[in-house]
C-alpha cells in the first residue's frame, strides 16, 4: 500500500510547488516588484507587475507601476501605453498623470506633458481619499 502511495505523494508535492505563484495575489505580486525595483532589479520588477495585472486586470497602480518600468527603460510607447491604462481604469489616481506628463517631456510632447502636469497638480489637491497611499515610492 504505502508503495502505492508515494508516486501519487510525490506528484502532489510537485504539482503544489509548480502551482505556488499561481496562489500569490495582485498586492504580493506588487509588493515583489517594488522590491525588486529598490534592488534595480527592473526585468523582474517588469514580470512581477505583469503578473499582478494578470491577477487582477483592473489594478491601476500595478499599470502604474509597469509604467514607471518602463520609463527607465526607455521603453516610452509601453509607458505611455499603460499609463493611460491605469489613468482608464482609475481617473482619480494622480501619480500616473505625473509619470505620463514625465515620458512625453522626455520625448519632447511638451503641450501634452503640461496637460497631465496639470491634471496631476489638480488630483493632488482633490479631497478625494487615495487609494494608494503608498504610491510615491514608485
Amino acid at each position: 500500500m504505502s508503495s502505492l502511495i508515494k508516486p501519487y505523494f510525490f506528484i502532489l508535492l510537485c504539482f503544489l510547488l509548480s502551482c505556488n505563484d499561481q496562489e500569490k495575489t495582485a498586492s504580493e505580486y506588487i509588493k515583489d516588484g517594488i522590491k525588486f525595483t529598490k534592488e534595480q532589479q527592473y526585468d523582474l520588477a517588469i514580470s512581477a507587475y505583469k503578473k499582478a495585472i494578470k491577477s487582477e486586470p483592473k489594478n491601476a497602480f500595478a499599470y502604474y507601476a509597469l509604467g514607471g518600468m518602463y520609463t527607465l527603460k526607455n521603453m516610452h510607447e509601453k509607458a505611455i501605453k499603460v499609463h493611460k491604462k491605469a489613468i482608464e481604469l482609475d481617473p482619480d489616481f494622480p501619480d500616473p498623470h505625473y509619470s505620463l506628463g514625465f515620458v512625453y517631456e522626455k520625448l519632447g510632447r511638451k503641450k501634452e506633458a503640461e496637460e497631465e502636469y496639470s491634471l496631476f497638480k489638480k488630483l493632488k489637491k482633490s479631497k478625494k481619499i487615495r487609494k494608494y497611499p503608498d504610491s510615491h515610492i514608485m
